[in-house]
């Protein structure tokens, strides 16, 4: 096994974590049914987990990273699933992280592998012409390689990613666009603790996004400040000292902030309350102080009451469903399928059969994998949330949803990978306990846009795009200044879109010009009323013409404005 030696499973190692766990799980029970047929029992040494609808079809696949070749599991419908591992995603090197991300912004989520001292990988996905390996340049970093999670940290509209290394120093790697990264590393980024697992979320609600890493020995977390600069966030609540796994976040007490638990092996883990103004408070009490040998945990409202419970996978002892009863209290079910008490790895929710409640896969290290199948049916309600970037990410990862259901806020960060080198679903998965209707949805863009929905009915699975609604008429929701927004697809072989928007009514001129300042193609040219417009250009110039190769750049012209956006054009 490639992880820290003191994971190799020893029986003796096993009846000493299970005297650790200190207390004694309920006899309630939760509904859940183990599903381990066909390739989603593979019993190899799986770590790593994560959802995805990878080939666009509605429903959520699977990958699973191995010591070994790993695994694509296609959600074939009815519970039915087929491996389709094929190269180069059932990459054979000692896998850890897999994340999905949209990194070229052209509507499909690509993947990125991290194997342990073997090349890591980044998969282009092409759509019906399967995967394409597009490492370059620092990506296939060749080290001790465990953790990895997407983020736009720098808010240009791509998906940068970090990487996680077991001793060596992280990395961060910044999307230049056009297949081109570079290592943006600096100051704490580089971090050379004994790390195992990174999570990126706004915890200071500023808009940007914050980053914590688990070390075997002290966490980081690191404050954005902007212009590629992070801080350290020094303090005895937030660094736990304990030998760190996995971490997520997640606003368990629905408060409006980001707080965070902690998975830690052999030690006591910790839910870390945010406080607001940088403050932090350890909460941990009862079956959340677990002290098995804790490694994945991920958040999600399994029972769709309007707070989010937690999943906790440990290595050799039970694993704990901890169920939000409020107030800072979770009970711990430890029965059945759900302690499966094996080497667990990494965990991961989602709604894999579109029955409206979540589902989890865990992954374990040389016994077989397992999904558990959500049957608890209390008849409580929910919404399901897909969010489609186009100034932000088209992933939409961490863009934030606040939704207001019965009087609950509760507040959602889509997430590009979290715990313990997993990822959930992207979609948000909200519960609506008996509330039939969603009294608000404000959704705030990575690029700072926000928008308003309001009475949005239950029981649904709802695909929202930035920029649909043109105006918000909302106290504290800015109207949308005047701005172009980027091209999509950039670089671009056929049709590209073109967004702006206006803050008065106005003639507007959207104009194509070529490097030598020649306009070649007149796109809008009308008076257009305030908000956000949409428009395609199909490449053709003024007579029709297929525009060449290039570069060019859009223009857009209105209220005595201008803005540029550079587009190239492939052959």
């Amino acid at each position: 096994m490639h992880r820290p030696t003191r994971h190799i499973g020893a029986a003796a190692a096993f009846l000493a974590a299970a005297a650790l766990v200190g207390f004694q799980p309920t006899a309630a029970r939760a509904q859940f049914t183990a599903l381990t047929h066909g390739v989603l029992g593979d019993n190899g040494s799986a770590f790593g987990v994560s959802w995805v609808d990878y080939d666009g079809d509605g429903d959520q696949d699977l990958c699973v990273s191995n010591d070994g070749p790993n695994l694509l599991i296609r959600n074939d419908g009815a519970g039915n699933f087929s491996d389709v591992s094929a190269p180069p995603l059932d990459d054979a090197g000692n896998g850890g992280a897999v994340v999905w991300g949209d990194y070229d912004n052209d509507g499909d989520p690509d993947l990125y592998l991290v194997n342990y001292m073997a090349p890591n990988k980044l998969f282009r996905n092409d759509g019906t012409a399967g995967f394409t390996d597009v490492t370059s340049g620092p990506l296939g970093d060749v080290g001790a390689g465990q953790g990895a999670a997407w983020a736009d940290y720098d808010l240009d509209g791509d998906l940068d990613l970090y990487l996680v290394n077991y001793g060596t120093p992280n990395k961060l790697f910044r999307n230049e666009g056009g297949g081109v990264w570079a290592n943006a590393t600096a100051g704490p980024l580089t971090d050379a603790g004994w790390g195992l697992a990174a999570a990126w979320g706004d915890y200071d609600s500023d808009g940007d996004p914050d980053l914590y890493i688990t070390n075997d020995g002290p966490n980081r977390l690191l404050r954005n400040d902007g212009g590629g600069a992070f801080t350290r966030i020094a303090g005895l609540a937030i660094e736990d000292g304990g030998a760190g796994q996995g971490a997520a976040w997640g606003d368990y007490d629905n408060d409006g902030d980001l707080d965070l638990y902690v998975a830690n092996w052999g030690t006591a883990n910790k839910l870390i309350r945010n406080d607001g103004g940088g403050a932090f408070t350890q909460i941990t009490s009862g079956a959340l102080g677990d002290r098995g040998n804790s490694t994945g945990v991920a958040w999600g409202d399994f029972d769709n009451d309007r707070d989010l419970d937690l999943y906790l996978a440990n290595y050799g002892t039970e694993n704990r469903l901890l169920r939000n009863d409020g107030g800072g209290v979770f009970t711990a079910f430890a029965t059945g399928d759900l302690s499966n008490p094996g080497n667990g790895t990494g965990v991961a929710w989602a709604d894999f059969d579109l029955d409206g409640d979540l589902d989890l896969f865990l992954a374990n290290d040389g016994q077989s994998n397992v999904l558990l199948r959500n049957d608890l049916a209390n008849g409580n309600h929910w919404l399901h949330l897909t969010l489609v970037g186009r100034i932000s990410n088209r992933s939409a990862i961490g863009a934030r949803v606040v939704l207001v259901a019965g009087g609950v806020r509760q507040m959602q960060e889509v997430s590009g990978g979290s715990g313990y080198l997993s990822q959930n679903s992207l979609p948000l998965e909200f519960g609506l306990g008996t509330s039939a209707v969603a009294e608000s949805v404000i959704v705030t863009w990575p690029s700072g846009y926000q928008e308003l929905y309001v009475g949005m009915a239950a029981d649904r699975r709802v695909t929202i795009r930035e920029l649909d609604v043109v105006a918000v008429d909302e106290p504290g929701v800015p109207a949308p200044p005047f701005q172009l927004a980027p091209p999509a697809p950039n670089p671009a072989r056929a049709e590209a879109r073109l967004w702006y928007a206006i803050p008065a009514a106005g003639r507007v001129a959207l104009d194509i010009f070529d490097v030598h300042g020649r306009r070649v193609a007149a796109i809008v040219h009308r008076v257009e009323p305030a908000g956000w417009h949409e428009v395609a250009w199909d490449r053709r110039d003024a007579n029709g013409v297929r525009a060449a190769a290039g570069v060019y750049l859009v223009k857009l012209t209105a209220l005595a404005r201008t803005r540029t956006y550079k587009l190239v054009l492939l052959p």
